[in-house]
């Protein structure tokens, strides 16, 4: 029986139990990025554990999905709204509505301010509190999934059907239309049947919900972040980036051990002792004065550069947010880069669009938004974006009367 390496837990195991890792997550585009972001070197049980508390702690984090919808307008198509799924923004659990017992409800919003609310079973685990939607493992059964719950707004039927798209994308199990007619080919949806015992208790809930909102008093929303937002996420892709471009004798460093360390261990507390350096999504990077030259709109963008003999990724977020991470300031595996990498890398996907570049060389980038020449890989993808300005209006039905 052969046996391979796993970068992630830095064990030999059965080449069958292996499986292929998005290094960077399908969910922030990495599934349109070149190979050199997705690798086979990851045990199918490293990979669950990334997927589950690791990327997607950051991924289902409250800033998570607000930087994933940041941007997506402009990519929308005029021809075809219901083309693709808009993010929602996630407001996070309503503590002060009293749902079925062993429930909580969450407030998430659409394109145009639509309300959506979302009934799901409680978590056993305080680990979930930060995850919008809680604990991912849910399974596919739609009594699993809850009730979600969509209050339409425009008057436009562009942002209805754009809405429509986004709830079905997101919701995997009983989507409901609280507040309108719909046409009966839309067998994705149904209307709340308020003779049914559990929806009866749901209309309650929204009711309350709808009158709040009617006199305009605040909607408390209970939200948790995690004060290392992002630094784990970032360790694992570090470790990963570091092991494609240094090879094996990289994962042999006391650093990359540190990097390891910081990815797997799942008590925050203890992580907080880990040697790793670079600076999270909370925290201001020494890249941040750069974040405005390297941030495209709807972006991820992913640096990869050499400075002062360090070796380090740079993420950009859709938001222009900066986060950093070391990957390694060994100087014999540094000297032994590729020249192409030392000049410096940027690649960007646009999860909205459905499309990656990359890898640029930094100058280059920075020439193109600087319009100091024009990259033609980067034109026709800025030529896929849309003036906000000719989308038709977002005008709800209260404007109107």
């Amino acid at each position: 029986m052969t046996d391979k390496f796993c970068v992630y837990c830095g064990l030999n195991k059965p080449v069958e139990e292996f499986s292929l890792e998005h290094i960077w997550p399908d969910a922030l585009g990495g599934d349109f990025l070149e190979d050199f972001w997705k690798s086979d070197e990851i045990c199918q049980k490293c990979n669950s554990i990334s997927g589950v508390f690791v990327d997607g702690a950051f991924i289902k984090s409250w800033m998570g999905a607000g930087e994933r919808a940041h941007g997506a307008r402009e990519y929308l198509s005029l021809t075809n709204p219901s083309k693709g799924a808009y993010p929602l923004h996630y407001m996070g659990p309503l503590p002060d509505f009293e749902t079925r017992p062993g429930e909580v409800v969450e407030f998430w919003m659409g394109p145009c301010g639509e309300q959506i609310l979302h009934f799901r079973s409680e978590d056993n685990e305080a680990l979930w509190a930060s995850y919008a939607g809680g604990d991912p493992r849910k399974g596919s059964k739609k009594t699993r999934w809850g009730r979600a719950y969509i209050l339409l707004r425009s008057s436009e039927e562009f942002w209805t059907l754009v809405a429509l798209s986004s709830f079905k994308h997101h919701f995997k199990g009983a989507r409901y239309i609280a507040n309108a007619n719909f046409p009966k080919e839309w067998t994705a949806f149904e209307t709340p049947d308020p003779s049914d015992p559990v929806q009866s208790d749901d209309l309650k809930v929204i009711n309350a919900f709808i009158e709040k909102v009617h006199k305009r008093e605040d909607i408390r929303a209970a939200l948790t972040v995690p004060y290392d937002l992002g630094n784990r996420f970032l360790a694992k892709v570090a470790l990963a980036a570091g092991y494609k471009m240094l090879g094996k004798g990289f994962v042999e460093t006391e650093y990359a051990k540190q990097l390891r360390y910081a990815f797997r261990e799942a008590d925050a507390k203890k992580r907080r002792s880990s040697k790793v350096r670079g600076t999270g999504y909370l925290e201001p990077s020494p890249m941040d004065p750069m974040s405005d030259l390297l941030a495209w709109p709807g972006a991820w963008v992913l640096l990869i550069i050499v400075i002062g003999g360090a070796l380090s990724l740079n993420v950009v977020t859709p938001l222009g947010k900066m986060m950093t991470v070391l990957i390694s300031d060994d100087a014999g595996l540094i000297a032994d880069l590729d020249k192409g990498v030392s000049d410096r890398l940027v690649w960007l996907t646009i999860p909205a669009l459905g499309e990656a570049l990359g890898p640029l060389p930094l100058p280059e980038y920075l020439a193109h938004q600087t319009k100091s020449i024009s990259v033609p890989a980067l034109a026709a993808l800025e030529a896929k974006r849309i003036d906000p300005a000719s989308l038709p209006s977002r005008r709800t039905v209260e404007e109107e009367e």
